[in-house]
């Protein structure tokens, strides 16, 4: 076999190795890409419900990755959830970068209400 034969088997071996590695490469960021937005749980205190808006105001803790400490006016994927919130309610639920919005939302803890509100 000729030096030069040698040289373009070794260049086309090489072509093709970088090839198939660009490809995985590829693969890789499509399926990163295709998952979508990492959720992140956002836990919270009620502080206001607005059906009229569709928001909830709720008071929180920083979120790492997403915001800090304070309260916020959010709006919720679910109207339907609305009607069961109440002010003082602690929450759980999902939300993704970039998004003010509130996914899942669960009711974590309901403060008892007190006698002295019953009897009025």
């Amino acid at each position: 076999m000729t030096r030069m034969v040698r040289v373009a088997i070794r260049r086309a071996v090489n072509l093709i190795a970088m090839a198939a590695l660009l490809n995985v490469s590829m693969i890789g960021l499509l399926t990163a890409q295709q998952r979508g937005p990492k959720p992140i749980t956002f836990f919270g205190q009620v502080e206001g419900v607005s059906p009229e808006e569709k928001m909830i105001s709720v008071k929180h803790g920083k979120i790492s990755g997403y915001m800090d400490s304070g309260t916020t006016l959010h709006p919720v994927d679910q109207e339907s959830v609305l009607e069961r919130l109440r002010v003082g309610d602690d929450i759980r639920a999902t939300v993704y970068a970039n998004d003010l919005t509130l996914h899942h939302i669960m009711i974590v803890y309901r403060p008892a209400v007190s006698s002295e509100r019953n009897s009025k």
